[in-house]
């Protein structure tokens, strides 16, 4: 009967140092996956907004041309453009997406539910997310990050009594949150980059210039009628989105950062909460202002 209880005993103390996560480490956690996942889609959607605004200033323009040979090409060309910038868009979503898998991961494993099919989704997600980090190692020039992260998420087998799943699902959070903060580092880098590159400069710049001298040609051209008129001003208004988006995105990039660093630190030192739970305000308000402004924009279609 001792040997029993001391077996027993040994069993509980061991699953308790194995879990080591307060409820409230696991909520930020939780949190934290909550607010990142689907953050990682809105900086591309400058570049595709930038991209709409070129076609629809650039028709005005094309409208202006009276010979029908001048008329083909300057669409043909926007064509052209516009399919460059849509490629451009795409090649910044392969690297940024790797935000999204991660949070929706991490998503998973601090999951208080225990549903049927979460040893198959821990094993999909796994998969996805070590498949975007080789295509991402592989684009020339990157800075390289850690791969085989999604296998922690795929060692996940939640079976057994509720104790043993948070048990597991604790330990793989210990293990996950750190071994991904390279990742997230260099993502977020990589995002500020982007965003703060001369070439989105350069190409907000030159729209502010072709909306009102594209609409000036058609203007001398054609009579406008009251649809011409609030394209125009439709246009103005969505480049002063852009810019309002941009510096939205940029802020709360800095602040998915921060918020990832507290978190990790509050996992390994066991530091108070505070300060994360300030992070992840802050970053969900970023994260909010920028769902608002591209809402507004009718970019986010429910």
């Amino acid at each position: 009967m001792k040997k029993n209880l001391c077996i027993c005993t040994a069993l509980l103390v061991l699953l308790g140092s194995c879990a080591s996560l307060t409820s409230s480490q696991v909520a930020a956690v939780n949190q934290f996956a909550l607010t990142s996942a689907h953050f990682s889609a809105y900086p591309s959607k400058i570049m595709r907004v930038l991209a709409d605004i070129r076609v629809k200033r650039g028709v005005y323009f094309a409208n202006s041309l009276e010979d029908t040979d001048p008329h083909i090409e300057e669409l043909n060309n926007l064509y052209v453009a516009m399919t460059d910038d849509y490629k451009s868009s795409a090649k910044a979503d392969i690297t940024f997406k790797i935000i999204d898998k991660y949070a929706k991961a991490l998503l998973l494993l601090s999951s208080d539910k225990h549903a049927a099919d979460l040893d198959s989704q821990a094993r999909t997600f796994g998969t996805d997310l070590n498949s975007l980090i080789t295509t991402y190692n592989n684009v020339p020039g990157v800075t390289p990050v850690p791969g085989g992260l999604g296998g922690v998420v795929g060692s996940l087998i939640l079976a057994g009594g509720k104790q043993l799943i948070r048990t597991k699902q604790a330990r793989a959070i210990r293990e996950f949150v750190p071994r991904s903060d390279t990742l997230i580092e260099v993502m977020t880098d990589n995002l500020l980059e982007f965003l703060e590159s001369t070439n989105i400069d350069f190409l907000i710049k030159n729209e502010e210039r072709g909306i009102q001298s594209n609409y000036k040609s058609f203007l001398n051209q054609k009579k406008p009628v009251i649809q011409n008129e609030r394209d125009y001003l439709e246009l103005k208004g969505d480049l002063d989105q852009v810019k309002k988006l941009r510096s939205q995105t940029i802020a709360a990039t800095h602040r998915l950062r921060n918020a990832h660093a507290s978190l990790l630190a509050a996992l390994q030192e066991k530091k108070d909460l505070k300060e994360v739970i300030a992070n992840l305000q802050t970053l969900y308000d970023s994260v909010s202002d920028v769902k608002s402004t591209l809402q507004q924009m009718d970019v986010i279609k429910n």
